[in-house]
């Protein structure tokens, strides 16, 4: 038969090789990500465990059995462990290391007993396959609901998923090989599928949690390109990006598209009085203040300062005039009381395909900007079309 050609210790050398390797790709790439993504040390320790492990594991019948079955369970117990720890970093949570070790303890302990008391073979088995069915199950609840959810989130639950499966099935075993020797290198099918998880797991995982990471970094990436830095409104550059869609939708289906521009009022007074750093306070609370009043289709983008534009897609005259004058009325009236009382003057301009109004995207923001001008022309704290 097939698994009687392959030997089981080839399985663990293999494990132990591909967890050194995964170990180096991880700590590179942890060096290299920024420091916001964590969690990737974690992983590069815990594949290292994993591999020492099975390296150990391998060496069974040529080093004592302390080594190669006590020490080998508790590294790959704290290595496994060391997963669940990377993920909640990664997530933003903070580990909670006590119960976790105290639970990896007992089961060392038992272990212990089961090789040099009892000598209960199953015993191990059974209770390693517990631990290994708790972790992996931990694992895949985080793999599932970590962030983005994508390729990397779903392959890295599966992963966790069939490494949970391939464990129940060893318990589930357990029973029509009662009859086993304490041998670890036994040829029976369930046994080579449970060690070449050891291989394939590590592979599979790293792969997981590398594809994870990267697409959190793509989509941070994507996120400093699209957007202001210090407020995370829309960007110039995406803005017109944005507008353009926009623009062309209106065009074509004659559904009217608003624009607003707006300005703090006597803002160089607010820097002057009260120093740069309440300034960009003062920016910021704005546009968190100016956002809750729009509705998710509508594009709010800083242009510079504190000059803010808005574009409100479907929107009429009426309509754009009660949601500058809102916005208006929140910045006057609702103000924090750890930042300096300050208003805003709003310019409105409205297009809809018609003849003699604004020929582009950049002529209706013109036409706003030159209502806006009215309105500090005619004393600031108002909207003007």
């Amino acid at each position: 038969m097939i698994t009687e050609l392959i030997d089981p210790r080839t399985f663990l050398l293999v494990a132990n090789l591909l967890g050194m390797f995964c170990a180096l790709v991880l700590w590179v790439q942890a060096r290299s990500f920024p420091e916001d993504i964590k969690g990737l040390r974690d992983w590069a320790l815990a594949v290292v465990l994993i591999g020492c492990a099975s390296g150990l594991a391998s060496m069974r019948g040529i080093i004592p059995d302390y080594l190669a079955i006590v020490a080998a369970s508790a590294a790959l117990l704290l290595g496994q462990f060391l997963l669940i720890v990377g993920l909640q970093r990664y997530a933003g949570q903070q580990p909670k290391w006590r119960p976790a070790l105290d639970g990896i303890g007992a089961v060392v302990i038992l272990i212990v007993w089961l090789t040099y008391g009892s000598h209960h073979y199953q015993g191990r088995i059974f209770i390693m396959s517990l631990a290994h069915i708790g972790l992996f199950s931990a694992g895949a609840v985080l793999a599932w609901h970590a962030r983005p959810t994508g390729l990397g989130s779903r392959f890295l639950c599966a992963f966790f998923v069939l490494g949970v499966a391939v464990a129940v099935w060893r318990i589930t075993t357990l029973s029509t090989a009662l009859d086993q020797a304490d041998e670890i290198f036994d040829r029976n099918l369930i046994q080579q599928v449970y060690l070449g998880m050891f291989s394939l797991g590590v592979l599979g995982l790293s792969v997981g949690f590398i594809l994870l990471a990267n697409e959190r970094l793509h989509a941070e990436l994507e996120f400093m390109a699209t957007r202001d830095p210090m407020t995370g409104a829309f960007n110039r550059r995406a803005f017109f990006a944005q507008a353009a869609v926009e623009w062309a939708r209106s065009m074509r289906t004659q559904r009217p598209l608003a624009a607003i521009t707006s300005d703090i009022d006597f803002f160089k007074k607010v820097n002057d009085q009260h120093g740069h750093h309440v300034g960009d306070l003062v920016i910021k609370d704005f546009t968190v203040r100016a956002a809750q009043m729009l509705r998710l289709p509508d594009v709010l983008a800083r242009f510079g300062g504190e000059e803010f534009v808005i574009l409100l897609p479907d929107t009429g005259m009426v309509e754009a005039k009660n949601v500058a004058e809102r916005i208006r009325r929140e910045i006057e009236t609702h103000r924090d009381k750890a930042l300096p009382a300050y208003t805003v003057s709003l310019g409105l301009s409205v297009a809809q395909g018609d003849v003699g109004q604004a020929a582009d995207i950049e002529a209706l923001i013109a036409e706003a900007d030159a209502a806006l001008y009215r309105a500090k022309q005619r004393g600031r704290n108002r909207v003007e079309t």
